[in-house]
């Protein structure tokens, strides 16, 4: 059994074990930038965190690891 998440920004619940949680704010605006969207925003202490799904930002984790995503 899996246990979903409902988020915080829309009605979609999520299986947190397929997402990725993004703190650096220059990642999650580019993943935006490039046509990612978050399921779920969330602030955890001073930090602000959004949850990508982990297929869908595959490709941009890679350019983003290599110095490519601009």
């Amino acid at each position: 059994m899996r246990n979903l998440v409902k988020p915080t920004i829309s009605g979609e619940s999520y299986d947190p074990t397929e997402c990725v949680r993004i703190v650096d704010r220059r990642q999650m605006f580019l993943y935006v930038k490039h046509g990612a969207y978050p399921k779920d925003v969330y602030v955890k202490g001073e930090d602000m965190i959004m949850v990508f799904d982990k297929e869908e930002t595959k490709e941009l984790y890679e350019k983003w690891r290599r110095y490519e995503l601009v």
